[in-house]
Parts: structure tokens; sequence; C-alpha cells
């Protein structure tokens, strides 16, 4: 008896289980009329519009101890912590950006060195390892 009483306790279950109590129904998606505006399909705007100067960016590249991380062959830096930057010659508009902002491991020098600084460190960089 107990037995039969489990059996159907199962059933009823599985089979209430199987209901799924109704079917939701998902909205139309809607449809996009007009054009998109333009800086929805544009890339990121370039971080910074102020012109480097390479020679003044191998002073900053220097003093804000950049070569401590980075191994740049210009420099004489051998740093293992980040990118070596001769292996990854990275753009202007990607070295400003993680000057500025930092990621990962990297810093942010945002607040330490000026918009002028970071614009020549770049530069430095970007001719360096071209």
């Amino acid at each position: 008896m107990r037995r039969a009483a489990l059996l159907g306790l199962l059933a009823l279950t599985l089979g209430l289980a199987g209901c799924g109590g109704g079917e939701e129904v998902s909205p139309a998606p809607e449809t996009v009329q007009g054009s998109i505006p333009q800086a929805a399909t544009t890339a990121e705007e370039p971080a910074s519009t102020v012109e480097g100067d390479a020679s003044a960016g191998a002073q900053v590249f220097s003093s804000a101890g950049c070569g401590g991380c980075h191994t740049l062959k210009a420099a004489g830096s051998t740093g293992a912590v980040g990118p070596n930057l001769d292996d990854a010659k990275p753009d202007k508009g990607l070295i400003v950006d993680r000057v500025t902002h930092g990621r990962g491991a990297m810093p942010s020098f945002g607040d330490q060195l000026s918009e002028k600084e970071i614009a020549d460190v770049a530069e430095y960089v970007f001719q360096s390892t071209r």
C-alpha cells in the first residue's frame, strides 16, 4: 500500500511538472525604422587630440618609471611585469588609453601626468616600436 502511494505521488508530480502552467510568449522584437545615430556605429573617439613629442616622451618614459615594468629597446628597459612594447607595437590611441586609465596590472597615470606628457610618451613608444 505504501509503495502504491509513493508511485502515485511520483506520477502526480511528474504529470504536474509536465503541464508547465501555460506558455509564455516572448514579445516580438521591435523593428527599427529610420537611421541609426552615427555615434552608435563609430569606433571610440581618439583619447587625445594633443600632439605628442617623442623626445619629450623619452623623458616621461624614464621619469614615470615605465621601464620598470615594460621592455622597450629604445629606452634600454627590460621590465617583465607589463607587455614587451617592442613586441606589442601598440598604436598611439591604445597607449594614451592605458596610460590614462590603466587596465589589469597597469595603474592609471591620468592623475599624475598631464595630457601633454601622456601624448608625448605615446608618441615616443609608438615611434620607438616601428
